[in-house]
């Protein structure tokens, strides 16, 4: 081991995410690297720097590893531009983000002997194939892992060095009237593709508009079946809103009845804190793993069996009967998910790995 010839300089910290478009992982990466910027030199290493929809500072340096090449030729590749960057840069430590990019930061960290943390923001199901058992191969060779719920740490059995660390979660106050044109309305958020099932909240706010016809039903984000499910609702005479990407919901939160989840799968779920943060109750699917660790059943909202439709209509009414208690009790519950609680593990985290460079 050295110290470096510049004594006194500040420790250089690599993040190493695929993208910064809109996502939870994404957000997380840019948002740590925001927080370490203050204190590190860092460096954000992207695969693709496209559709980038979370800002950075200034001061921070993005290198971006472009290939064209498919398959292992491709990812091959890119360990070894890793492995340039972590020692052209003289990297101290690397967090990494999402299964691939963590199995290809860590081989290369091994190889610029560099220590990583390796964080995981999807459910331990979600990855299969060849990646499934590279995953069981290498992530033993990183110095940590995160997780982010409880559940998903039973998955990682095989690891020593685990860590839960759910997403730090920060709301700006943005006022934005336009919401409050569409109330009383149910919000929902969140990339419009197969595992969100957009299709039955759409299904369930059609059952609970049978008798409560005032109502909207506004959804944020954008995705391959948007074009699909405004079709859907327009055969099924709902009143929905589609709001497209919002990168600020705060108002959208606070002017709501309640927020709807019918995700099949979640790594956490942002969105749920986010809402409670703003005082306003959730439902959700009780899928795998997040909600389950956020809601307490009719405390700061309701928890519904995975695809059912009908149950899922019937506890919008029950939101809406405790609607009062439920979201006096919404703040309180979330607390440990705030942005400088979670920022305060992570820096602790950080300090704990970060060791001086090898040669």
């Amino acid at each position: 081991m050295h110290t470096e010839s510049n004594e006194g300089a500040k420790k250089r910290v690599a993040f190493v995410i695929s993208s910064l478009r809109m996502g939870g992982a994404e957000k997380v990466a840019s948002l740590l690297a925001n927080f370490c910027a203050e204190e590190y030199e860092v460096v954000l290493i992207l695969w693709n720097p496209k559709e980038a929809f979370y800002e950075l500072r200034k001061d921070i340096q993005v290198r971006v590893i472009s290939n064209r090449t498919k398959g292992i030729f491709g990812n091959l590749y890119k360990i070894f531009a890793l492995v340039r960057i972590f020692r052209d840069c003289q990297i101290d430590l690397v967090v990494s983000f999402i299964h691939q990019s963590n199995i290809l930061s860590i081989l290369a960290a091994r190889f610029a002997r560099v220590p990583v943390i390796a964080t995981e923001h999807s459910i331990y199901e979600s990855l299969g194939g060849f990646w499934k058992i590279l995953r069981r191969w290498v992530y033993p060779l990183a110095t940590c892992t995160t997780t982010l719920t409880h559940g998903d740490l039973k998955n990682y059995a095989f690891l020593s060095n685990m860590r839960i660390m759910p997403n730090p979660i920060t709301l700006i106050k943005q006022e934005t009237p336009a919401y409050k044109c569409h109330q009383p309305y149910i919000l929902s958020a969140g990339r419009m593709i197969a595992s969100k099932h957009f299709e039955e909240l759409l299904e369930s706010f059609f059952l609970f508009s049978q008798t409560h016809k005032g109502y909207s039903l506004l959804i944020a984000g954008d995705g391959v079946l948007k074009e699909s499910l405004q079709t859907r609702a327009k055969e099924l005479g709902i009143r929905v809103v589609f709001l497209g990407q919002v990168q600020n919901l705060y108002s959208a939160y606070c002017c709501a009845e309640f927020f709807a989840l019918t995700s099949h799968r979640e790594g956490l779920s942002n969105v749920l804190i986010e809402s409670l943060m703003c005082g306003t109750p959730v439902v959700s699917y009780d899928c795998p793993y997040g909600p389950g660790e956020i809601i307490r059943n009719g405390e700061n909202g309701f928890l519904v069996e995975l695809g059912n439709v009908q149950v899922m209509a019937e506890s919008f009414e029950k939101v809406l009967l405790s609607r009062e208690i439920l979201s006096k009790n919404a703040q309180k519950s979330v607390e440990r998910f705030r942005e400088e609680n979670v920022l305060k593990q992570w820096k602790m985290l950080i300090n704990e790995h970060l060791v001086l460079r090898c040669d």
